[in-house]
């Protein structure tokens, strides 16, 4: 084979390595384009996304800010409803507590005037003196609750000792205004049939055994009263000092009242017991000596202490009562709830608001003119309903049932019933001796209307 023949054969053997080369070069080439599209492509993408989350964050934050704002225009608007309800309740209490101590300090002046058995007045003065302490106690501890637990243990303090002077009151007043002891024993001693022997747990405290002789049962009665009494004078104030340690050492309120495990539950068993035995003493040492003594309208007085002293006991324990229950089945998600701080406002606030009532109780249970020489109770056999004309309605009644029944007529004066035929044979002038008064007065009555 020539040279020339070579020569025109070499382009057709190195063409397929030439469309080759063109085909790597034009791969390399789009390779090379769409990495580059890629690279921009994920760089916009990285951009996009940093400028997504940068957007996101500050929609976040705006979210946030508006919710923080709102929440902080709740808090202040609550805060300020809870403002004006507690001046409405600081308003109603002070007002209430004034007019209170206010008809107290009236009613114990014009005891002062008449100052005739200071014996017996001096108990009531301090019996009437527990509506303004037990009134503005209430009111500071409502106001200013860092003081409840200091105000609390004088209220308490003094409750105890009402309880024991009105005992004292029923003593003074058995023993004709004076501190005579032998004297109220023989007016028990009388009584002795009806005494209840005195609880066997008291018997090293009686001087004799009260089996021996009706003077010495009464003597006993009589002490075990003043001990029954005494003992809640003594254990009020501890537990009230008790309850304010507990109250300090608990400063994050984590102590429930009513679980066995804590203190605060035994301290309010043991009030509850002292309570019932101070009640049980007065209770019967006034069966015993009621009949004595009631000129002087006793039981509308105990009422009124029980009432005062009592009553408000109870309502804490109930008010308690309702507070855990609520906490259980409404505030386990509350934080700002505390029944225990529920509790004291809501009973300082009632305390507050029914010392007015008392103190009016008060004005008419312990009068003045008692203790004036002479005096006697107004004797009035007439019933509520006499007062109010009831009676004379149920007459009524029964006058218009019974004539529509059976056609006879009611004379309320002389209590007759007149018949039908009665009153024909008036107005035929025919008037028979039976009852014939009864019939001239029914035609008189006619003949008048």
């Amino acid at each position: 084979m020539g040279p020339e023949e070579r020569n025109r054969l070499t382009p057709i053997h190195e063409q397929p390595q030439t469309g080759r080369a063109v085909e790597r070069a034009c791969f390399v080439g789009v390779s090379a384009c769409l990495g580059s599209v890629l690279v921009v492509l994920f760089v916009q993408l990285q951009v996009v996304s940093r400028q997504v989350r940068y957007e996101q964050q500050e929609i976040e934050e705006l979210q946030n800010e508006i919710r923080n704002e709102q929440k902080g225009q709740i808090e202040q608007l609550s805060e300020q409803v809870q403002q004006e309800q507690s001046i409405t309740a600081y308003q109603l209490a002070g007002t209430f507590t004034l007019l209170a101590s206010l008809i107290t300090m009236f009613h114990m002046t014009s005891h002062l005037r008449h100052f005739r058995e200071p014996f017996i007045q001096r108990k009531i003065l301090a019996i009437l003196m527990m509506v303004p302490i037990y009134g503005i106690t209430s009111f500071v501890s409502l106001v200013a609750p860092v003081l409840r637990g200091y105000v609390d243990i004088i209220k308490d303090f003094y409750e105890s000792y009402v309880i024991y002077q009105f005992l004292s009151f029923l003593i003074a007043v058995l023993g004709k205004g004076s501190n005579n002891r032998d004297a109220v024993v023989d007016l028990l001693a009388r009584h002795a049939d009806h005494l209840k022997p005195p609880m066997k747990c008291l018997k090293c405290c009686f001087h004799e055994d009260p089996h021996e002789s009706d003077r010495a049962l009464a003597s006993a009665v009589l002490l075990e009263s003043q001990i029954l009494a005494m003992q809640f004078v003594l254990v009020r104030p501890l537990t009230s000092l008790s309850s304010f340690v507990v109250d300090m050492l608990d400063e994050d309120n984590s102590m429930p009242t009513w679980d066995p495990r804590y203190p605060r539950f035994y301290i309010v068993m043991i009030q509850n017991v002292s309570v019932f035995c101070a009640f049980a003493g007065l209770l019967k040492f006034y069966h015993a000596v009621h009949e004595d003594i009631e000129w002087c309208r006793p039981w509308p007085k105990f009422l009124c202490i029980k009432g005062v002293v009592f009553m408000t006991f109870w309502q804490g324990l109930a008010i308690s009562l309702l507070a855990n229950a609520a906490e259980d089945k409404f505030g386990a998600n509350d934080e700002d709830f505390d029944p225990r701080e529920w509790t004291a406002r809501i009973q300082d606030m009632l305390i507050c608001v029914e010392m007015l009532f008392f103190s009016l109780a008060h004005f008419f249970t312990f009068p003045t003119d008692e203790w004036e020489e002479g005096y006697r109770p107004a004797e009035s056999s007439a019933r509520f309903g006499d007062k109010i004309a009831l009676g004379d309605f149920v007459s009524d009644v029964k006058y218009v049932v019974g004539s529509r029944k059976s056609g006879n007529y009611h004379d309320e004066e002389n209590g007759k019933i007149l018949s039908p035929m009665s009153t024909s044979s008036i107005e035929n002038g025919e008037v028979s001796d039976e009852g014939g008064g009864d019939l001239r007065l029914a035609v008189e009555r006619g003949e008048s209307c």
